[in-house]
This record gives C-alpha cells, structure tokens and sequence, in this order.
C-alpha cells in the first residue's frame, strides 16, 4: 500500500528529502502540469516544454537535500525552467524577440515572467478544484476544456444528451466560481488555458 502523506508540502518535501521514491512522484505529479504549462507560455513549443521540465525534475532530485523548505524548492524549479527556456531560445536562434524580452525581464524586474509565474499557479489550483467537483461535472469540464472535445462527442462518449452537457457545464463553472472567487471573472479564460498552451504563442 503506498505512504500517504499529510496534505502539508513541508512534510512532503522532507519524506523526498530522505530519498522516498514515492514521495518525488506525489511531488512530480503537483509540480509537472503546471511547469510544463510555465515553459510551454515562454518557448510556445508543448513537446520541448515538457522536455525541459523532465530535465528540471530529474535535477530537482538529484539537488533534493539541498532545499531549506517547500518555497525554496519550487523556486529553484521556477528559475531552472525559465533558464532552460531562454537557452532553448537562444539555440534555436529566436532571438529577435523573445530572448530579447527574457533578458530585459532578468535583468530588471522580472515582472512579466513572474506574471507567468502566477498565472501557472492558478491553472494549477484551478486544476486542483476542477478535480474536487462532482464526477460527471468534473468530466465535463475536462472534456470541453482540457481536450477541447465539442459538445456533442461529449454526449456520445459519456452516454448523455448534449443538454445534460450544457448543465453540467454551468454547474461546474458556477461551483468553480464559488470556490475561487478572486478569479471569477476571468474564469472563462483560464479553462481555456488548461490544456496547457496559449495558442496565440
């Protein structure tokens, strides 16, 4: 039977910390969407978003006695990801622009990667209450969102009519707005966003 671990990061980081096999896959499964979701917004590029954040992780472990407490750790994974992206952008001589745009963002204030920060943090909670809603709402919302699947093939899939669709849609984005209020009003966004990628990079 696996460990459980309490629903407290300190905890887990110090189970990890030991060389608990088990706890690094509870953390790899916190930590990977919304990292691969962190680099795919700075490189525009899922598949090499999700290369660099393996590499990261692979890291992560290696450095795994070396991180104070949770903070510590998730920001070394931050800065390593967003470093990895600008070399990535470098290699791939996409300099014009983008690295131009990191660089000033390293060197000054960093604001617009920490806005990118925040942003995969809140895909990730939002995530994390998607998976708390009732288990046919919480399908629906995957579907729509996540696979980007249309009504109907949900329907057809899910055996129900494209109606109970439409209310279990409603249903979940008004219990989602509930539960965070300080993103309700861009919370048609931030689905959209769940799968991982802004398809305007």
């Amino acid at each position: 039977m696996p460990t459980q671990f309490p629903d407290n990061e300190e905890h887990l980081l110090l189970s990890f910390q030991t060389g608990d096999e088990n706890a690094f896959n509870q953390l790899y499964t916190q930590f990977y969407p919304r990292f691969c979701f962190f680099a795919s917004r700075l490189t525009g590029d899922r598949l090499i978003a999700e290369e660099i954040v393996q590499d990261t992780l692979f890291t992560f472990w290696k450095k795994k006695k070396d991180f104070p407490n949770f903070k510590a750790a998730k920001a070394f994974i931050y800065v390593s990801v967003r470093n990895a992206c600008m070399n990535h952008l470098d290699k791939e001589n996409r300099k014009a622009k983008k690295i131009k745009d990191l660089r000033i963002v390293t060197e000054t204030t960093d604001q617009p990667v920490m806005q990118e920060i925040i942003l995969a943090e809140v895909i990730s909670e939002l995530r994390n209450e998607v998976a708390k809603l009732p288990e046919q709402c919480a399908k629906v919302i995957r579907m729509l969102y996540e696979d980007e699947m249309k009504p109907q093939e949900i329907a057809d899939e899910l055996q129900i009519t494209v109606s109970t669709v439409y209310n279990q849609k409603m249903r979940g984005i008004s219990l989602l707005k509930k539960r965070l209020p300080a993103v309700s009003a861009n919370l048609g966004m931030l689905l959209l966003l769940m799968n991982g990628i802004d398809r305007s990079l």
